[in-house]
């Protein structure tokens, strides 16, 4: 007999009824902090609402104050500068009078005088005979007050003159000091603006996740709850287990405390699935960009539709060409995209011009340059090349970013990121047939379209590091960056294909299209319109779903998704040695995109 046979049997019996007991208190407890929790998130969203509203209208208020005051301080400023100038004036003139008047009178007097001395002298010294005075001592003396007259009002004028530039220069300095004073408090003011509406977005985001968790609660969606609730969707919070519940799980413990508050949502399977699927889908849509971009280049046999392409031929000028049809429908209409998926695009488009963005203007204009000449040369690989070949060797930009940014940033790379360096440039070597090497020259100069699509990936990772410098440096939203590097790359396209050869006529820069093929050439570049907008708006909505760091993952690859999707479109084959070097860029470019994230989230733990 064990120790548990000298309990009483009532005890046994009264199990289930305590249990039950308990149960239900706990239901009802947990259900009460329910409903507690959802009050207080919708006052809460009721607060935050109204803050927001409050701080909208003092934002407003703010700024029609401002513009008050500088037209009341232009004024101001204007009418004391009126009634200085008068009083200047008025004191210029009293001055002058006053000065004239005493100068004048004591002349006269000393006028006077002499006349009086010379006649008593006169007198006394020869009374029999009246004499007058010589008509040159006369002469001296007026001509002796001319000269002190003229000498005195010189003195007096240079006096007024000197005192006049002062007055002007102090006046200048403190409307000068009055501008600068100004244009600090615009800038304060707009950097106070831009804050709130920040510090608004970011409210109203939380404000939508409190109102979905709030729907959540309400509609009883388990799936939107916080870790720890019933898989059975009864609603019982689960306690974590400790080892003595595991092995008596009926011992009756103490009254929970209340919990902490709720944690953000994770993204749900559902959202998780949609997002790798979008991003997904926008990797297949840039190869099979590639892949239009070398049917336009190069005839093949297409799928379903026989040989088709080769509407224009292979070249720097035609590329140019396909480049600047292709932006000028992209460009204007990404500008109405950028501006649907970001409110402040024009906004921050504006803010470029403002002196302490004016300055760093470059780094984005950089940016857009690097991307242009990277799809000029990887337009140039395409029509030279097979489309696996050429996106393998244009994946050599991680290497190069990785190079750029141990040089630039001072990001020293891991045994791992030198290893997979070494060996994507092995993987590009083994895509370049032994017939390139072999044979100078050809049907097809292999050689210069992989120096063309080695050029692209050089340049493309020159663009990676200038749009870190534009993050860091100049804080620009993603959407009006975008819209500053398709506007570039049209520019671009255009100076050098319409503007250059105007000055200076050069073969590098034309095109030759056969007048029969420009529908086809236009057709192919409504595609790479298409696709351009669909994979920009697939990447947008895909990588909030996913994050950043997984969306480079699905992006490494490209290189095997465009070799596949080439085989079976346009029956493009690779040899085996090419196959290889395929996926061991893949691989390895994969590899990076993990050892990235795994280093994110290890500086993240820390």
């Amino acid at each position: 007999m064990g120790p548990l046979d000298n309990l009483p049997e009532n005890s046994r019996s009264e199990d289930p009824r305590e249990l039950q007991n308990l149960l239900v208190s706990m239901t009802q407890e947990i259900r009460n902090i329910q409903q507690n929790l959802t009050i207080q998130l919708t006052q809460d969203v009721a607060r935050l609402q109204a803050e927001k509203n409050r701080l909208m209208d003092d934002i407003s208020n703010l700024q029609s104050q401002h513009k008050q005051l500088l037209s009341r301080q232009m004024q101001t400023m204007n009418q004391r500068q009126m009634a200085q100038q008068q009083v200047w004036s008025k004191q210029l003139a009293q001055v002058l009078a006053s000065h004239l008047q005493e100068d004048l009178s004591q002349k006269f007097k000393e006028l006077v005088a002499n006349g009086d001395r010379h006649s008593i002298s006169s007198t006394s010294a020869s009374p029999g005979f009246s004499q007058t005075p010589p008509p040159s001592n006369f002469n001296d003396n007026a001509y002796r007050l001319l000269a002190s007259l003229d000498n005195t009002l010189n003195t007096t004028f240079k006096t007024l003159q000197q005192e006049l530039s002062s007055y002007q220069s102090s006046l200048s300095q403190q409307l000068g000091r009055m501008h600068s004073l100004q244009q600090q408090g615009e800038v304060i003011l707009e950097t106070l603006v831009d804050r709130l509406i920040s510090q608004l977005q970011e409210d109203a985001a939380s404000m939508n996740v409190s109102a979905d968790r709030i729907a959540a609660l309400r509609q009883g969606d388990p799936s939107s709850l916080p870790e720890g609730r019933n898989s059975s969707g009864t609603g019982v919070m689960e306690r974590p287990r400790t080892p003595a519940q595991e092995t008596i799980s009926v011992t009756p413990q103490p009254r929970p405390a209340p919990p902490p508050p709720p944690p953000a949502p994770a993204a749900t399977p559902d959202v998780f699935k949609t997002g790798l699927i979008l991003v997904l889908l926008s990797s297949l849509t840039i190869s099979f960009q590639n892949i239009v971009t070398r049917v336009i280049l190069f005839p093949r046999e297409v799928f379903l539709f026989g040989e088709i392409g080769g509407v224009i031929s292979p070249g720097f000028g035609n590329s140019l060409l396909v480049l600047a049809i292709r932006m000028t429908l992209v460009a204007p209409v990404m500008l109405v995209v950028s501006s649907f998926l970001y409110k402040n695009t024009f906004k921050e488009l504006r803010q470029l011009g403002n002196p302490e963005k004016r300055g760093k203007v470059w780094i984005a204009v950089g940016s857009g340059l690097c991307l242009f000449f990277s799809q000029c040369f990887i337009y140039v690989a395409l029509g030279m090349i097979p489309t696996g070949v050429a996106t393998a060797i244009f994946f050599v930009f991680p290497t190069v970013t990785i190079l750029l940014a141990w040089l630039i940033f001072g990001a020293r790379p891991t045994f791992i990121l030198a290893l997979a360096t070494v060996t994507i440039y092995v993987g590009c070597f083994l895509t370049i047939p032994e017939a390139a090497f072999a044979a100078r020259g050809g049907e097809t100069p292999i050689l210069q379209g992989a120096l063309a699509a080695a050029l692209s990936g050089t340049t493309f990772a020159g663009y990676v590091i200038m749009t870190q410098l534009s993050a860091k440096k100049l804080k620009l939203h993603p959407a009006p960056f975008s819209v500053v590097n398709f506007t570039v790359n049209w520019l671009g396209a255009v100076v050098l294909l319409f503007v250059v050869p105007f000055f200076f006529p050069l073969d590098l820069l034309e095109y030759n299209v056969d007048p029969q093929n420009w529908g086809g050439l236009l057709v192919g570049c409504f595609i790479l319109f298409l696709t351009t907008l669909v994979g920009y708006l697939l990447n947008n909505y895909g990588i909030p779903m996913i994050g950043p760091s997984l969306a480079s993952v699905v992006s490494a690859t490209g290189p095997a998704l465009t070799s596949v999707m080439a085989l079976t479109l346009i029956n493009e084959n690779l040899v085996r040695n090419q196959w290889i070097g395929v996926g061991l860029v893949t691989l390895w470019v994969l590899g990076i995109s993990v050892e990235n994230m795994n280093s994110k989230k290890r500086a993240a733990g820390k």
